[in-house]
């Protein structure tokens, strides 16, 4: 049965099962048969998953809260009057219909109320674009482009196994995204705890995550935030790249010696976040210029050059030792701070 299950995920998705779902789907198949029912459904949605995302927010409360109520809902996606209003193209003379060719609904109880994230999929990049902005423009919802979350940032590669965890994550996907688009990573919202999961963070291809020679080979087609800010405005390609590329000038490598040693394997590793190599304003930006081996060369010697690192006690170089505090400065500061305090509560 198991490597029946295997023949049909392979000619449905014209991928490999992966090899950790064996743990999971082989008690199901020992049980009872809606077990096998879950496999099939789950088999199916995830065969449908495209890399062309939408995430529908500000749906009201009162259309979820409990099932029959989210089933008027789904009905009323389904009339004509919703569909001639959000799935239809009228930027041209010719009227086209671009509707989702799937959708997946994820309902969760969170402390008092029922949470919803609903995703709409769609075939094109086009097909998207134009139901934004129908939805953005005609409804009471908003609709807001999350597929770069499940896209690679440097080959593009749609990274459907992440796709499927984030579809079935039961929290706001909306500050999700925010944080990583943001930061980097999703620290939840007290930022200080952070969201230990596949999907809370920057999403890189395990191929390009550990490739200097991809990274290099897909400098013009990193995923770059176009206003470096909260929103989820993204640009990729390289007429964008040569465009930021002609604004800053590429680092001079004249006086950086070729031989010059590499401590890390990839120029990610010398990053803090991604969205720094990509910001023209960090001191860790990859000038579209520069291949790999340059941009790794540039940052030993520009960030790295006083750092030993095969110091086993850094702490203990004379780098370290000049910022070391001089008793008398010390003592200084503590009695000038309680002047100010006894002043303060007079």
């Amino acid at each position: 049965m198991y490597k029946l299950l295997c023949q049909i995920f392979l000619s449905i998705t014209n991928n490999n099962l992966p090899e950790e779902t064996f743990n999971i789907i082989f008690p199901l198949l020992q049980g009872k048969r809606k077990g096998r029912e879950d496999i099939h459904l789950g088999i199916i949605d995830y065969s449908r998953l495209t890399p062309y995302q939408i995430l529908l927010r500000d749906i009201p409360s009162d259309y979820y809260q409990t099932w029959d109520q989210f089933l008027e809902l789904k009905k009323k996606m389904r009339t004509k009057q919703w569909k001639n209003r959000y799935y239809l193209d009228r930027s041209t003379n010719i009227t086209r219909k671009c509707a989702p060719v799937w959708e997946a609904k994820t309902l969760w109880f969170d402390k008092q109320d029922t949470k919803l994230n609903f995703i709409l999929y769609m075939k094109s990049e086009e097909d998207k674009n134009t139901v934004i902005r129908n939805i953005n423009m005609y409804g009471d919802i908003r609709g807001i482009d999350v597929s770069w979350m499940c896209s690679c940032v440097f080959c593009g590669d749609f990274m459907r196994q992440r796709s499927y965890s984030f579809k079935n994550a039961k929290c706001n996907l909306e500050h999700m995204c925010k944080q990583i688009n943001r930061l980097g990573y999703n620290y939840g919202k007290n930022f200080v705890d952070q969201k230990k999961n596949n999907i809370s963070d920057i999403p890189i291809c395990s191929l390009c995550k550990n490739s200097k020679e991809r990274q290099g080979d897909n400098r013009m087609n990193m995923l770059s935030r176009g206003d470096w800010g909260e929103t989820f405005y993204h640009e990729r390609g390289e007429a964008y790249h040569r465009d930021i590329g002609n604004m800053y000038s590429k680092p001079n490598m004249s006086e950086i010696p070729n031989d010059i040693k590499c401590h890390m394997k990839t120029p990610l590793e010398y990053c803090i976040t991604y969205w720094n190599m990509i910001d023209p304003l960090s001191d860790y930006f990859w000038h579209p210029d520069m291949t790999a081996d340059e941009y790794m060369r540039w940052i030993e010697h520009t960030l790295l050059s006083d750092l030993n690192f095969d110091d086993s006690d850094p702490l203990d170089d004379d780098l370290y030792d000049q910022f070391e505090e001089i008793p008398e400065y010390v003592i200084e500061d503590v009695v000038e701070y309680m002047i100010q305090v006894l002043e303060l509560e007079k």
